[in-house]
C-alpha cells in the first residue's frame, strides 16, 4: 500500500452524504476530527472531511443495536482486526475540470466508488487549492497545513466572528486586524470595553493610527458629538430625566436655536439655572433636576460644539479605534449611530476610502429583541454598505440576541467555540455549508479553534489560530491568584482587626 493510500471505502453510512472508511492505526492513528482527505474517481477528486473515527472497543451496545445494514459489515471487518479504524466522514465537495482547469467545488456530490475503492491523502496542490487561498496568515488545520485567506475574498462580503467568551474571538480579530493593516487596510473599530488599544498602539510604525476616547476612555482624541443635533428627548435618552425636566429642556434649546447660530452645554446650563429660580415649585424642581442631569452627562467629556472630521477617522494605511469603556450602553448606542451614519454618507459620496468596519458585541448595537437608536443603521449597512465598498465585520458571543437580518447578510463566517443551544440554531440557520455534524463539534472546539465558511470557501476549514500576533493583546483574563497576592500586600488598606472572642 502506498504510503499516501489512508484506507479503503466500505460503504455509505447512516445519512445521504456520509461514507465509512476502514483504514489501520499506523495510517489513521494521528489523524484528527474535520481532516479532509481525498478519493479518487473517474472524472473528479472527490473531497470527504473526517467527523469521527472508532475503533472496535470505542462501540457500546446501543451503537450496534442502532447500526444500519452497511455499518455492521464495516463493523465486522473491524472486529476480526483490532489494528483497525472506521472512519465516519462527510462529502464535502470535489475537485474537477470543466474545460478550464482544475476548480475546487464546495457541497455534497454523487458518491460512486468507480476507479479504485482507496483514500488518500491530499497532495500537496490540493493542499494549496483548499487551505492556502491568500496572503492572510491566520493559523494552521488540524492537520497542521498552513492556512491563509485571500484579502479580498474574506471582504468583499459582510464577516461575523461569533464565539462564547473566552473562546479567543478577539484575539482572533486583532489578528486579522493586524494581517489587513499590513496592506494599508482601512479599519475603523468600534470598541466597547477598549480591547484593541494595545493592539493599535504596537502595530507597526508605517501603519497610521488614530485613537479616540469616550467617557472615561484613556486615548489621544476624545470624541464629542455636537450639542447642535441633540434634542431634548436625546438627553431624555442618555440620562433617565423625568417628561418634566424634559420638557423645560426642549423650551430651553428651542429658545437657544432662535436667538443664537451656535450655542454650547454651558448655555443650556444657564438657561436651566435661570429656569430653576423662577416659576412654580414644580417647575423649579425639574430644571433643577435636568440641570443636575446635564451637567453629570456634561462632565463626561462627550459633548462639544463639533464632530471629528470623518477623512481623520477613515482613511486608507489607518487603523482607528473609538474606545467607549464606562459609557453607558444607550450612550454608546447613540454615539455608533451617529458614527455610522457618517461613515455610510460618506462612502455613498466617494469621501473616504473604502474600509473595513469592526463592530464589537455588534448584539448591543442591534439586538434581535428590541430596537435601539442604533438598530436602524446597522441594518442599513447590512442590507446596502457592501455596494459602496463598506465590509461590515460583526463581532458576538450570543449570535441568538444578534438582529437576524444583520447577521444573515454575512456571507462569511468564523465561529469559535459555542455551547449555547439558540446560538448553535441561530448559526445554521445564518452561515452557509453548516450541517449537524459541524455544530456538534463547535461545543468541544479549544480555546483558539475557528471555522471559516462562506461565500469563498466551498469547504469549511477548521484551524487553530496563530499564537504568534506581532501586536499587543488586550483581552487578557485577570490572574486572580496574582492580584489577590498583590492587594494582600499592599500597606495602606485599613484593616479590620476581627475579635477572636465575642
Amino acid at each position: 500500500m502506498s504510503k499516501n493510500i489512508l484506507g479503503s471505502v466500505l460503504s455509505q453510512g447512516r445519512k445521504a452524504n456520509e461514507v465509512l472508511i476502514v483504514s489501520t492505526i499506523e495510517k489513521a492513528g494521528t489523524l484528527k476530527k474535520g481532516t479532509i482527505i481525498a478519493h479518487d474517481t473517474l472524472n473528479e477528486v472527490i473531497l470527504l472531511q473526517v467527523t469521527n473515527k472508532i475503533t472496535w472497543s470505542d462501540l457500546t451496545e446501543q451503537d450496534l443495536f442502532l447500526m444500519n445494514e452497511n455499518e455492521k459489515l464495516a463493523y465486522q471487518i473491524i472486529q476480526r482486526s483490532p489494528k483497525s479504524y472506521i472512519l465516519h466522514s462527510i462529502i464535502a465537495g470535489a475537485i474537477r475540470d470543466e474545460g478550464n482547469g482544475l476548480t475546487f467545488f464546495g457541497g455534497t456530490t454523487s458518491f460512486i466508488a468507480d476507479s479504485t475503492p482507496e483514500v488518500r491523502w491530499l497532495k500537496p496542490s490540493e493542499v494549496k487549492m483548499i487551505y492556502d487561498k491568500g496572503t492572510l496568515d491566520v493559523g494552521r488545520t488540524v492537520d497542521n497545513h498552513k492556512v491563509t485567506l485571500p484579502v479580498n475574498g474574506l471582504i468583499q462580503r459582510h464577516l461575523s466572528i461569533i464565539g462564547m467568551t473566552g473562546s479567543g474571538k478577539s484575539y482572533l480579530l486583532g489578528l486579522l486586524c493586524e494581517e489587513l493593516a499590513l496592506h494599508k487596510a482601512s479599519i475603523l473599530i468600534i470598541d466597547p470595553h477598549n480591547e484593541y488599544i494595545p493592539m493599535v498602539q504596537t502595530l507597526p510604525r508605517e501603519v497610521d493610527k488614530m485613537l479616540y476616547s469616550i467617557g472615561s476612555a484613556v486615548g489621544l482624541n476624545t470624541y464629542t458629538i455636537d450639542i447642535q443635533k441633540l434634542s431634548a428627548f436625546d438627553f431624555q435618552h442618555f440620562t433617565g430625566m423625568g417628561m418634566g425636566s424634559t420638557a423645560i429642556v426642549e423650551e430651553v434649546i428651542q429658545n437657544l436655536r432662535e436667538k443664537k447660530s451656535q450655542y454650547t452645554i454651558q448655555d443650556i446650563l444657564q438657561k436651566l439655572d435661570s429656569r430653576a429660580k423662577k416659576g412654580s415649585p414644580s417647575e423649579k424642581a425639574a430644571a433643577t433636576w435636568a440641570r443636575n442631569y446635564i451637567k453629570t452627562l456634561k462632565n463626561t467629556g462627550m459633548l462639544g460644539t463639533s464632530e471629528p472630521p470623518i477623512q481623520e477617522m477613515v482613511n486608507a494605511n489607518q487603523t482607528t479605534v473609538v474606545a467607549m469603556s464606562g459609557v453607558k450602553e444607550r450612550i454608546q448606542q447613540f454615539i455608533v449611530t451617529s458614527i455610522l451614519q457618517r461613515v455610510f454618507d460618506a462612502r455613498r459620496r466617494d469621501e473616504i476610502s473604502p474600509l473595513v468596519l469592526v463592530v464589537e458585541e455588534a448584539h448591543r448595537f442591534a439586538p434581535s429583541a428590541e430596537k435601539v437608536s442604533s438598530s436602524a443603521i446597522m441594518r442599513t449597512l447590512a442590507a446596502e454598505g457592501r455596494k459602496f465598498g463598506i465590509c461590515l465585520v460583526v463581532v458576538s458571543q450570543r449570535p441568538n440576541r444578534l438582529d437576524s437580518t444583520v447577521l444573515s447578510q454575512c456571507v462569511t463566517n468564523i465561529v469559535m467555540k459555542i455551547k449555547n443551544p439558540a446560538d448553535l440554531e441561530s448559526i445554521k440557520m445564518s452561515a452557509e455549508n453548516v450541517t449537524d455534524d459541524i455544530l456538534n463539534e463547535l461545543p468541544h472546539f479549544e480555546r483558539g479553534e475557528a471555522l471559516i465558511m462562506g461565500e469563498s470557501f466551498p469547504i469549511s476549514i477548521r484551524y487553530k489560530t496563530r499564537s504568534d500576533r506581532k501586536t499587543k493583546h488586550g483581552g487578557k483574563n485577570i490572574n486572580f491568584e496574582d492580584e489577590w497576592q498583590k492587594k494582600t500586600r499592599e500597606k495602606n488598606v485599613k484593616k479590620f482587626i476581627f475579635p477572636t472572642e465575642i
